[in-house]
């Protein structure tokens, strides 16, 4: 069953606890745990301007989309995320001035194979 799940943050909930609290209610959470840090990274260089943040997550994949506004996040951040998970995506949004930023991380299947 590869079920996608939608989240989003609670009430008071900041960006890094969202993520803290969707990467623990996976089952397979430990392949996700690099997403918490790609997070900091953009939300330290938004430096206050608000945000939007959601998450989708399967057995398969977690996706982390932040959407912002005004100035674009330095384009080396966005290559140094993209370095250390599997996809990343940053765009201007189609609907207004802002820009989203769009993080993949794929969860690998458990299983061992051997090599002869």
């Amino acid at each position: 069953m590869n079920e996608e799940k939608t989240y989003t943050p609670e009430y008071d909930e900041n960006a890094m606890e969202f993520v803290h609290r969707v990467v623990n209610a996976q089952p397979d959470c430990e392949p996700l745990r690099i997403v918490e840090q790609l997070v900091e990274i953009a939300v330290g260089e938004l430096k206050g301007r608000p945000y939007d943040i959601s998450a989708k997550a399967s057995t398969r994949r977690m996706v982390v989309t932040l959407q912002h506004s005004g100035k674009p996040i330095d384009e080396r951040m966005v290559w140094v995320m993209g370095d250390h998970t599997d996809r990343v995506d940053y765009h201007p949004n189609d609907s207004d001035d802002g820009w989203v930023l769009t993080i993949y991380r794929d969860i690998p299947p458990l299983f061992v194979t051997r090599r002869y």
